[in-house]
């Protein structure tokens, strides 16, 4: 399975170290703002690559959104314009609210899973990714009668893979 990951930091570096030492991924793909932040990410092989968002977009089974939140509610309507009905797209990000309201109604919100792992440290950046940051820990799903069953399933069955314990929660529960 390929898997583009947007923002190469703590999050989404830990995540591809993890995606790939498991086995989940064949490929991870990095997409960031930062040529420094993907230059790093390469020397450590935390991604295999990196693209520019179009073409990382276009070259996944998985796209997982780990931006900023103010950056999140950018690209999530914009990605969600690009996938194809067997691309799935998660975000891990801690805030909800105003990104499920950014694509509440949007043509491809079937296809996008909005989840947030309970897991970090105080450091940034692709250099303090690590492997094990997610292992045990909970991920929590929201909103999911609104994701395709399909999409639901694959991000469970990412999050299974790592492994971490999964609870659904409604945007306002969580």
């Amino acid at each position: 399975m390929t898997i583009t990951i947007i923002g190469i930091g703590l999050i989404g570096g830990s995540l591809a170290i993890t995606l790939k030492e498991n086995g989940f991924a064949r490929r991870i793909i990095g997409v960031d703002a930062s040529r420094d932040n993907l230059d790093k990410a390469v020397r450590r092989r935390l991604i295999d690559e990196d693209m520019g968002l179009e073409e990382g977009v276009a070259a996944a089974d998985v796209i997982v959104l780990a931006t900023p939140a103010d950056a999140m509610l950018e690209l999530l309507p914009r990605i969600l314009g690009q996938v194809n009905g067997k691309q799935t797209v998660i975000d891990v990000g801690s805030t909800k609210e105003r990104l499920l309201e950014a694509v509440q109604r949007h043509p491809n919100r079937g296809r996008y899973v909005a989840t947030h792992p309970m897991a970090g440290t105080e450091h940034s950046g692709p250099e303090a990714a690590i492997p094990n940051l997610f292992d045990q820990k909970c991920t929590v799903l929201v909103d999911v009668d609104d994701s395709d069953p399909d999409a639901v399933k694959l991000a469970e069955r990412l999050y299974r893979s790592i492994p971490m314990r999964i609870v659904c929660l409604d945007r306002l529960s969580h």
